[in-house]
């Protein structure tokens, strides 16, 4: 045997022992007094955008009604907001909301899969489901999304508002957003609905170009809460 040939077997039999380990990015956003004096960059080396931008605070919330409370006193206190995902694949200038006066809202604790409806072939998720959860939701049901991009470590509600897509030209096409047949999103309001309203967009809706709007947002028309996705057998 050439010893080229016995070279890629250790290689091989030492890959095999070991396994391969792997680990999720960093939390993007970091801040050194609890949750205030905050910074949130990209946690994807190879994108270009890998400056650092200052946020006064974060908030978590964990359900819609609290994302409801954090939008309406950000929007009575005149505070400039912009949502942030679990691990902040946009550049960070998506994300950067207004220096230190500013308020960062991460989807990290909205990460629950609510429903699968098997028989009208739906999924309905919080915005900080990650596609894993989704696939593996789906899949108990025997069904799947039509198409996804090729991470599924990416939140819905990132992957939604940038636009992220499969690779394909059969029905609708390969972006997720397509497939979205319901969103409820938070936007800031005036002081007749409390400085926060909740708006419910589906495609039954007799003009639906406010869902096609937010389908693909880019964070700035509000918070997105929860979806409803089409998946297929």
């Amino acid at each position: 045997m050439k010893s080229s040939h016995v070279i890629i077997l250790v290689i091989t039999i030492l890959c095999m022992n070991n396994g391969v380990i792997s680990s999720p990015p960093e939390d993007p956003v970091k801040c050194t007094s609890k949750n205030t004096n905050c910074t949130i960059t990209n946690s994807i080396g190879i994108f270009p955008d890998r400056s650092i931008c200052e946020a006064g605070e974060v908030k978590y919330p964990s359900t819609e009604e609290e994302l409801i409370s954090i939008v309406a006193t950000a929007t009575k206190n005149n505070r400039k907001m912009k949502a942030a995902t679990r691990y902040s694949h946009s550049i960070p200038k998506l994300a950067c909301p207004d220096g230190k006066d500013g308020l960062l809202i991460s989807t990290n604790n909205l990460n629950k899969v609510l429903r699968v409806d098997a028989e009208a072939r739906t999924i309905t998720v919080e915005s900080g489901v990650t596609l894993r959860q989704i696939i593996a939701e789906a899949a108990e049901a025997g069904l799947a999304l039509p198409y996804t991009p090729y991470w599924w470590g990416i939140t819905i509600g990132g992957l939604m508002a940038t636009g992220a897509h499969g690779s394909t030209l059969w029905d609708k096409g390969s972006a997720v957003h397509e497939y979205a047949t319901e969103i409820r999103i938070v936007s800031p309001s005036g002081p007749e609905d409390g400085y926060a309203k909740v708006r419910v967009l589906t495609e039954s809706d007799d003009d639906n170009q406010h869902l096609n709007a937010v389908r693909v947002s880019l964070g700035v028309l509000g918070v997105i809460s929860r979806h409803v996705f089409y998946i297929s057998s």
